[in-house]
């Protein structure tokens, strides 16, 4: 398959949103492997963020999911000495709300500093970041670039951003590499067990 070239800020964000919501959705499955619906969820998406016919969730909803998990690190899982983290850095121009903000524990906080959090989630660990928090991620970076009116960018050429671009990852691992929060597992297995 012929590798598409993204060269605007928008058609790079787009597409990683894209390739994220094809992810929720096998995750949401416990699809093991992407198959022909999820691959056709994609470029739907992507095709109508590009048209502007179509645009992300909206953060409200992120919130009604943020009030279902629970109270631990969203970068180890850890439930000791957690404080209230910025996933855009605040330093970096990230807002101080509430879309931007999450739980880490003191460990993660410190050591994630003023990091872009794709720069530095890859430089820590060898496994994809949870689904929830690339969701954040990418939702802040598409309204932040939309507000600026800088989507028609050349992406390589951004400067002075909360974002690094260049560590947006193009594509996302086979589904049964990911997870939807640090212990999806746990978490799942907890809701089916309260809804019997």
């Amino acid at each position: 398959m012929k590798k598409v070239k993204r060269t605007t800020v928008g058609e790079r964000l787009f597409w990683a949103y894209a390739n994220l919501a094809m992810a929720d959705m096998a995750v949401g499955r416990s699809d093991k492997k992407f198959k022909t619906l999820h691959y056709m969820v994609r470029a739907k998406l992507n095709k109508g963020l590009l048209e502007g016919t179509m645009s992300p969730r909206t953060m409200m909803k992120d919130q009604k999911v943020r009030m279902k998990l629970p109270m631990e690190c969203v970068y180890c899982g850890n439930i000791q000495h957690l404080s209230i983290d910025h996933v855009i850095p605040s330093n970096r121009g990230g807002e101080d709300t509430g879309d931007n903000a999450i739980w880490a524990c003191r460990s993660c906080n410190s050591s994630k500093s003023d990091l872009d959090l794709f720069t530095w989630w890859f430089s820590k660990r060898d496994e994809f970041p949870p689904i929830f928090l690339v969701r954040v991620y990418l939702k802040q970076a598409i309204i932040y670039f939309s507000d600026h009116k800088r989507l028609d960018e050349a992406w390589r050429d951004v400067e002075d951003t909360p974002f690094d671009l260049a560590s947006i990852p193009e594509d996302f691992p086979e589904p049964e590499f990911l997870r939807f929060t640090f212990h999806h597992e746990r978490i799942q297995k907890e809701a089916e067990s309260g809804n019997q």
